[in-house]
């Protein structure tokens, strides 16, 4: 049977990995985010899209890391 430190162990682990990929996914929301101003600058034809998706992306970027944030103060909490 699993003790009770090493299931607070496996599920810290997981959320550190959760906090990893959140945050990976922010960025990598940023770096679409910042793509698509560059085009919408570019390209007038399409420029309101792009400035929606810029805007979207950026959006999700904040999400991603304000999600994680609160993730990785959890794992802060319950750390020994």
């Amino acid at each position: 049977m699993v003790s009770s430190d090493e299931k607070l162990s496996a599920l810290l682990k997981d959320l550190n990995e959760l906090s990893m990929h959140l945050h990976e996914r922010g960025e990598h929301s940023l770096v679409l985010s910042q793509r698509f101003a560059t085009n919408a600058q570019k390209d007038t034809a399409n420029r309101d899209f792009d400035l929606n998706q810029a805007r979207m992306l950026d959006y999700q970027h904040t999400l991603f890391h304000e999600v994680g944030n609160l993730v990785d103060k959890i794992i802060k909490q319950y750390e020994h």
